[in-house]
C-alpha cells in the first residue's frame, strides 16, 4: 500500500526528479488550514494509484526547494514527470479536479514501455507531419528553384518520410 511520502530540500532530486513514475508535490505548512483539508485527499489517492508517487513537503522546514520553484501561496501541488515540471494546481481544489489532473498527466506520461513508446510515436509522427507541411509551404513559394537537382532529390526524401510515418501511424494505432 503507496503512501504520501514526506520529503526535504535534500531528498526532493532522489524523490522527485529522480523518479520513474510521475509525481505530485504537495507544498504545504502545518498552520494552514486549506493545506491540511487538501491533505486527506492526496493520503486516499496515494492508496489508490501504484503508477504514481504522492509527496508533501513543508514549506516552513524546506525553504530551499519552496524558493527554487517560487512557492508564493500554499496549498501549491506541482506535478512532475521525467524529472521536469510538468503541471501545477494552486489551492485547496476537490478531489475530483485532483483526480483529473493526475490521470490527465499519467495518460501524458506513461509508466509502462508500451505507453511509453506510443507516446513517443505520436510526437515523432505529429512533428513530422507539421514538418512536411512546412516544407511544402516553403517549396511552393521558390516554384523558380524545384528543377534544382538537389531540391529534387530532398522532395524525394521528403516523401519516403512522409510514406514511413503514414506506415509508423498505422502501426501506432495498432499498438
Amino acid at each position: 500500500m503507496r503512501k504520501v511520502f514526506e520529503i526535504t530540500d535534500q531528498t526532493f532530486e532522489a524523490e522527485v526528479l529522480n523518479s520513474e513514475i510521475p509525481v505530485e508535490v504537495d507544498f504545504w505548512a502545518p498552520w494552514c488550514g486549506p493545506c491540511l483539508r487538501v491533505a486527506p485527499i492526496y493520503d486516499k489517492l496515494a492508496k489508490e494509484y501504484e503508477n504514481f508517487k504522492f509527496c508533501k513537503i513543508n514549506v516552513d522546514e524546506n525553504t530551499e526547494i519552496a524558493r527554487k520553484y517560487q512557492i508564493m501561496s500554499i496549498p501549491m501541488q506541482l506535478f512532475f514527470a521525467n524529472g521536469e515540471r510538468v503541471d501545477e494546481l494552486l489551492g485547496a481544489v476537490p478531489e475530483q479536479v485532483i483526480r483529473s489532473k493526475v490521470a490527465e498527466i499519467i495518460q501524458r506520461f506513461p509508466t509502462d514501455e508500451k505507453g511509453r513508446l506510443k507516446v513517443i510515436l505520436a510526437s515523432w509522427i505529429e512533428h513530422n507531419k507539421l514538418d512536411d507541411n512546412k516544407y511544402r509551404r516553403w517549396l511552393e513559394s521558390v516554384n523558380q528553384e524545384k528543377n534544382n537537382p538537389i531540391y529534387e532529390s530532398i522532395l524525394g526524401v521528403v516523401d519516403e518520410i512522409k510514406k514511413a510515418n503514414e506506415k509508423l501511424s498505422q502501426l501506432w494505432k495498432a499498438l
